[in-house]
């Protein structure tokens, strides 16, 4: 198992701040080559540190200004049913995050929308469709405070 060397820290610490940031850049900001920055990229890829590039979109600009924090409690908790319910949330485009927790519910799921009703659509067709919904709760979000912050490394 590859561990992190300072050199690692700062350029997953400069990733997260830029994801576009060029490897000769990096390699300036960590006084390193740009070869050599290139095959620590390669190994922190391979090793699972970095799982991927994305981009953050405004989601008022792309027309999904709704955001929906969506608790979940199964009626029925098997490993199959857990399974099958998780599966099927991943393929919806609306679902941004589903998370399967602990305590009084089983999953939380972030969901975006372009208005309120467009969201009860989606919970009405898609969610409750699914079967084994043993209760739910909506938490409209008010105003997105931090979104998107670094890991501390």
């Amino acid at each position: 198992m590859h561990t992190l060397d300072p050199t690692d820290v700062k350029l997953l610490q400069h990733l997260q701040q830029d994801g576009r940031i060029s490897e000769r850049q990096l390699a300036a900001l960590v006084f390193k080559s740009p070869p050599a920055v290139h095959d620590r990229l390669v190994r922190l890829r391979e090793n699972g540190y970095i799982k991927g590039y994305t981009v953050l979109l405004d989601r008022e600009k792309i027309g999904q200004p709704v955001l929906v924090l969506t608790h979940v409690r199964l009626e029925k908790q098997t490993t199959e049913l857990l399974n099958a319910f998780e599966e099927a949330v991943k393929l919806l485009p609306e679902v941004q995050y589903l998370l399967h927790v602990s305590g009084g519910w089983n999953f939380i799921l972030h969901v975006t929308a372009r208005t309120p009703q467009a969201y009860f659509t989606f919970i009405m067709e898609h969610i409750n469709s699914l079967g084994n919904i043993g209760g739910m709760e909506s938490c409209f979000v008010l105003r997105e405070c931090k979104s998107g912050g670094a890991f501390v490394l």
